[in-house]
C-alpha cells in the first residue's frame, strides 16, 4: 500500500506494538536499582571528587525513575544540559576532563535504569528491521569491550559508557516516550538552547567568569582559541563541540515548532530562533553551520512531502546557497575585535570548504583513513580507541576521525563498519518516513536533529546530544508500527464500478 508515489508503508516491514505497560515491581527491579546505585556510590568513593553532589543527585534520579521513568525522562535533558556548568561551580569540578569524575556517571546510570525498564516493558517486541540493526550494532560495541587491543579492560568499560549506553535510549524511546513526552523534550531542548546562547554571548562579548576561565586556565583547551587569543564560547557545557551540537539541534526545534499550533507568541519565537542562530554563528564552528544549514533544506523539502532525491536536492541546494554567499561575503581579512574575527572565521571557511584555511579536507582525509582500517583490521582495536577512555586508562595513540564512518572501522572493524551504515541507511529512510507521512512537530524534528548532526551519533563527547538522537529515532520506529498497523486494520476500498458494452459478457464469465 502506498501512502503517495515513492513512499511505501510496506517497506516498514513490521507489525503493531503495544507500548503500554505497568510499572516494573518486585525484588528483580530492586536489585537492578541497588546494584546500580552502589557502583556509582562506589566510584564516588574511588575518585574522591564530587562525591556530595553525587550523593544527592543520584538517590533522587533513582526514585524517579523508580516511581515515574517519563517524568526523568522530561527531566535527563536539563541535567546533561547543565552538566557541564554544575562541575564547574560545584568544589572538585576544576578538572574538567575524562578523569574519573563520578558526576559523569549519574547519566548513563539514568538511560541505564530506564532501559531496564523499557525492556521490562517489551522493548524488544515486534523489532522492525531498523531496531534489529540497532541491536546487532549494540552487540557488536559490547564484545568490542573486551579486544584487547584496545590497551586494557578499563578503555573498553568507558568507550561502553561513550557509544553504546547512549544507543540504549533507542529502545527507551520505542516504549516509554509518548506523543506528548516528545513534544515536551523539543519545547525543553528550544528553551535550554536559548538559555545557553544567551550565556554563550555574554562569555564571547562580555568576558568569561571566573570559573569559566579558571577551567580554561587549568586544562589548556587550545581548541577554544581563534586567531589572536579570541576565546570561542562553550555555554554551559564541557566543550565548544558540544555546545555547537546542542545550539544546532535546538535551532532545529525551534524550526520545528514554528507551527500554528505549537509556536510561542510570533515575535518571541522569532527573537528565540535568532538568538540560537546568532551564537551558533559566532561560537564559529563550521560543521555545524554546514550542518544545521543542511538540516534547514531538508527539512523543508521533507514539509513539501517532496520525493527522496527532492528531499536531499533541498538539503544539498540549502548548503550550495549559503557556500555561494559566504564567498561572496566572507573576503577581508577581519577586523580585531572578537566579533569580526570569529564572523571571519566562519565566512572564510564557508566560501572555500576545501580551501587552504579549511579543516574540512583534514576531516574527510582522517574519515577515510579510519574505515580503510576496518579492512586492515577486520575485528576492530575496541570500542574504547576512540573515545576519551583510551587516552586515559589506556594512553592509546589510535584515536578517533571526529566523524562516525571513521571511528566505526577503527573501533569496531568490517562488520561494525558495515552494521553502521546499515543503521545510517535505516535511520535517515525512518526519519524521511515519518516527516512525509505525518508532517508533525516531532517528525520534522528528528529528521532535523538527524541532518544537524550527521555523522556525530556515537561521538561519546557530546554527552547531551547524542542519547536524544537514539531516543527519538526508537520513538519515530514505533510511531511507524503503529501507523501501519492502522493502515493495515482499515476495511478494504469497495471494488471499482466497471462498464461493459451492451452484449459484452461479463469477466467472470470469460473464466468459466
Amino acid at each position: 500500500m502506498s501512502l503517495r508515489p515513492g513512499i511505501d508503508v510496506a517497506d516498514i516491514d513490521v507489525t503493531g506494538i503495544d507500548a503500554s505497560g505497568a510499572e516494573p515491581q518486585g525484588r528483580s527491579a530492586w536489585v537492578i536499582v541497588l546494584s546500580a546505585s552502589s557502583a556509582c556510590i562506589g566510584i564516588a568513593l574511588a575518585s574522591g571528587t564530587h562525591l556530595g553532589l553525587v550523593l544527592i543527585a543520584l538517590p533522587v534520579f533513582v526514585a524517579i525513575v523508580w516511581q515515574s521513568p517519563r517524568t526523568m525522562i522530561g527531566i535527563l535533558p536539563v541535567w546533561m544540559v547543565l552538566l557541564g556548568m554544575l562541575r564547574r561551580l560545584t568544589p572538585g569540578g576544576g578538572n574538567i576532563t575524562f578523569s574519573g569524575d563520578p558526576v559523569l556517571i549519574i547519566g548513563p546510570i539514568v538511560i541505564l535504569l530506564l532501559f531496564f525498564v523499557a525492556a521490562s516493558r517489551g522493548a524488544f517486541e515486534h523489532r522492525s528491521r531498523f531496531a534489529t540493526a540497532v541491536g546487532v550494532l549494540s552487540v557488536i560495541a559490547f564484545f568490542e569491550a573486551f579486544n584487547p587491543k584496545q590497551g586494557n579492560l578499563l578503555a573498553g568499560l568507558g568507550g561502553l559508557l561513550f557509544i553504546l549506553v547512549p544507543m540504549l535510549a533507542f529502545w527507551i524511546g520505542r516504549t516509554l516516550v509518548d506523543e506528548a513526552l516528545a513534544v515536551q523534550i523539543i519545547r525543553t531542548i528550544a528553551v535550554l538552547g536559548l538559555c545557553s546562547a544567551v550565556y554563550g554571548l555574554i562569555q564571547e562579548f562580555r568576558g568569561l567568569p571566573s570559573w569559566d576561565q579558571q577551567w580554561i586556565s587549568t586544562n589548556g583547551y587550545q581548541a577554544l582559541t581563534i586567531g589572536s587569543g579570541v576565546i570561542r564560547a562553550f555555554g554551559t557545557f564541557s566543550s565548544a563541540e558540544e555546545y555547537a551540537a546542542f545550539l544546532s539541534i535546538s535551532l532545529v526545534a525551534w524550526l520545528a515548532l514554528a507551527r500554528k499550533d505549537t509556536r510561542l507568541f510570533a515575535p518571541a519565537h522569532l527573537a528565540g530562533t535568532a538568538t540560537v542562530a546568532v551564537a551558533l554563528w559566532y561560537e564559529s564552528e563550521r560543521t555545524a553551520i554546514f550542518l544545521v544549514v543542511l538540516a534547514i533544506g531538508v527539512m523543508a523539502a521533507s514539509r513539501l512531502r517532496m520525493r527522496p532525491i527532492g528531499v536531499l536536492a533541498g538539503g544539498v541546494g540549502a548548503v550550495v546557497l549559503l557556500v555561494v554567499l559566504g564567498g561572496h561575503f566572507g573576503g577581508g581579512g577581519g577586523g580585531t575585535s572578537a566579533a569580526s574575527q570569529l564572523s571571519y572565521h566562519v565566512s572564510s571557511g564557508i566560501g572555500g570548504p576545501f580551501g587552504s584555511g579549511s579543516s574540512l579536507p583534514g576531516h574527510i582525509r582522517q574519515t577515510e583513513k579510519g574505515m580503510l582500517q576496518a579492512f586492515k583490521s577486520p575485528f576492530g582495536h575496541g570500542t574504547g580507541s576512540v573515545t576519551l577512555a583510551a587516552s586515559r586508562f589506556a594512553h592509546s595513540r589510535t584515536g578517533g576521525t571526529e566523524f562516525d564512518p571513521g571511528n566505526m572501522g577503527i573501533a569496531f572493524g568490517v562488520f561494525g563498519l558495515i552494521a553502521f551504515v546499515f543503521v545510517l541507511w535505516q535511520a535517515v529512510k525512518t526519519a524521511y518516513l515519518g516527516a512525509v507521512i505525518r508532517r508533525d512537530v516531532i517528525s520534522l524534528f528528528a529528521l532535523g536533529m538527524l541532518m544537524a548532526t550527521l555523522f556525530q551519533w556515537t561521538n561519546g563527547d557530546l554527552y547531551s546530544v547524542c542519547w536524544l538522537i537514539w531516543l527519538f529515532l526508537g520513538y519515530l520506529d514505533t510511531s511507524l508500527i503503529r501507523a501501519r498497523a492502522e493502515i493495515a486494520a482499515r476495511p478494504p476500498p469497495p471494488p471499482a464500478i466497471s462498464w461493459r458494452r451492451p452484449g459484452e459478457l461479463r469477466p467472470h464469465a470469460l473464466e468459466l
